[in-house]
């Protein structure tokens, strides 16, 4: 999938870029003391600067080295800082560990079964028990090319050791070109406890 956004971000063709923050994001922000959060995909850092200016320590981590260029000076314009590492949280890339907030607005369900049970794996590892995941996924089925998808009934399956919380449907995301048609969900779900 890493081709696929690279080609993307070349043609400055990124719909999953949004100008303001989801809702979810927002409020999960709003109502969690500030603390140490990771942004899975973190494309041009949008939400790791939103989470920055809040008061969190973020990190983010993308494979797109363009879109991390931008990151870089996004979170340099807005007078932010950011760690940003470059890597495949579907690998073993090394981001830490302790977590409260993971942020996933649309990495995750571009990943196949294998990919996604290891990003899963990963990203279990660097939260801190009891942390927040917020993700963003369109259901399978959606018209290709285009992200694989996660349906909403296989989100406890997925994220093993998590607790969901809630499941909405995400209909205010606008969905571009092919994907307008596709069924846009936002999970919420915590860490179990150890």
């Amino acid at each position: 999938m890493s081709l696929a956004y690279r080609v993307m971000y070349r043609l400055g063709f990124t719909p999953w870029e949004q100008e303001e923050p989801i809702t979810d994001l927002v409020e999960i922000v709003d109502a969690l003391p500030p603390g140490t959060a990771l942004d899975i995909g973190c494309g041009t850092g949008r939400y790791a600067v939103y989470c920055a200016r809040r008061g969190w320590r973020v990190t983010g981590i993308d494979d797109v080295p363009l879109a991390l260029d931008r990151a870089r000076a996004y979170c340099r314009e807005a007078g932010q800082e950011v760690r940003l590492i470059r890597g495949d949280i579907a690998a073993h890339p090394e981001v830490g560990d302790g977590y409260s907030l993971l942020i996933d607005i649309g990495c995750l369900h571009g990943l196949n079964a294998a990919g996604l049970s290891r990003a899963v794996a990963n990203l279990s590892r660097a939260a801190a028990p009891g942390a927040t995941l917020l993700t963003f996924a369109i259901a399978k089925g959606a018209p290709k090319p285009g992200p694989i998808g996660i349906d909403p009934d296989d989100v406890p399956g997925v994220f093993r050791g998590w607790q969901l919380v809630s499941t909405r449907r995400a209909d205010e995301i606008v969905m571009h070109g092919r994907l307008a048609a596709a069924q846009p969900y936002v999970h919420r779900l915590v860490r179990r406890q150890s």
